[in-house]
């Protein structure tokens, strides 16, 4: 699938430029058109609240985010080559609609582009990252919050299991691994397998029939997979990580699997992810 419609989230924090220039050199490089998103989120008091609700501090509130992430948009737009069109568009709604409202807009794109989040579990950026993941049915680009400059897509890591998620990253990836010089599939063994059986195999010969040169590597068994994974990322020196995002949404709430959670807390480098 050819690339060609972006969506960023605007992270509005200090992290919020190397997602920003990771964005915009990804549409740069793919010729595609840049839709960047402001999330304006509202304070629903509690139930116990007691008296008056500061309706005019609310509204405040508000109208800062909107600056907030109109100034960062300019920074974008200013920044854009002639060959990017960018336009904005704007979220507004409490915490867990608004993620809900996110991942809506996403279906409406090839890509989505987004920070890794805060520090801690459960921050808003990191609501939007799973918003986007499992409810848009498209990929992901989740960026560290250590990144800083363009997007590097030199060299690939697929990390393959062959479940579904697996397929629909790769599958969504094809575009962008075309561009890469050097792209291995690594799959994590449970057991001694002939090669022709390996996890990955296959899908090294259908991603070859695609004009991309792909190789196989296989790690030994681990506990921790995630762990795993990025050790060897950073070991091999891969510019970007194709995986797939598993978990599963428990009423409003969405709960990743291990190895996923893993990845998008300690992740070093940008990780394209599709559930």
């Amino acid at each position: 699938m050819a690339i060609k419609d972006i969506l960023l989230h605007i992270d509005t924090t200090d992290r919020g430029a190397g997602v920003s220039d990771f964005a915009l050199s990804l549409a740069t490089e793919m010729g595609a058109h840049l839709t960047a998103a402001g999330i304006v989120l509202e304070i629903v008091p509690p139930a116990s609240f007691m008296g008056e609700y500061p309706y005019d501090i609310m509204a405040e509130a508000i109208e800062q985010a909107r600056e907030a992430a109109q100034a960062n948009f300019k920074k974008i737009a200013a920044a854009a080559p002639a060959t990017v069109q960018t336009e904005l568009v704007m979220i507004q709604a409490i915490s867990g609609q608004a993620r809900e409202d996110f991942g809506r807009l996403a279906r409406h794109f090839d890509i989505t582009v987004a920070g890794q989040g805060g520090d801690e579990g459960g921050s808003d950026d990191e609501l939007m990252v799973e918003g986007a993941l499992f409810g848009s049915g498209r990929q992901v680009f989740v960026v560290p919050n250590i990144h800083k400059g363009p997007a590097k897509l030199g060299k690939a890591m697929i990390c393959w299991d062959g479940g579904l998620p697996s397929a629909r990253a790769v599958a969504g990836s094809i575009d962008i691994l075309k561009r890469a010089g050097k792209v291995e599939v690594v799959s994590i063994a449970g057991r001694n397998l002939p090669n022709e059986e390996l996890p990955g195999f296959n899908i090294t010969r259908h991603l070859t029939r695609h004009g991309i040169s792909a190789t196989l590597k296989k790690l030994p068994a681990a506990q921790d997979i995630g762990a795993t994974l990025l050790s060897y990322a950073a070991d091999s020196g891969a510019d970007y990580m194709v995986m797939g995002a598993y978990g599963h949404s428990r009423l409003r709430e969405f709960v990743l699997g291990g190895t996923t959670r893993t990845i998008l807390g300690s992740m070093t480098i940008p990780v394209l992810m599709a559930h």
